[in-house]
């Protein structure tokens, strides 16, 4: 699984807890505003999952510019050379 494919997926799941869906309702495409209405405690929880899960730097200001999971994933494996 490549890095894009496990953010999302670690997306999703945050995503599943916040909205009490099925993870499989969420996609690279997912738009964190848009479709999942995020406050900005919620991008902080998410950015912060990132955060542990990399152990790499989320800027919160950085990450409320992203649209969508597949942005998030593209700035982490950014992080990773990928």
């Amino acid at each position: 699984m490549s890095i894009r494919d496990e953010v999302v997926e670690i997306l999703a799941n945050k995503a599943a807890v916040m909205t009490q869906r099925p993870a499989s309702d969420f996609n690279a495409d997912t738009q964190f505003d848009a479709d999942l209405h995020l406050k900005s405690v919620q991008y902080v929880q998410m950015s912060a999952a990132l955060e542990d899960e990399y152990e790499v730097e989320v800027p919160y200001m950085d990450f409320r510019k992203m649209k969508t999971f597949g942005d998030a994933a593209a700035f982490i494996a950014e992080q990773f050379g990928e």
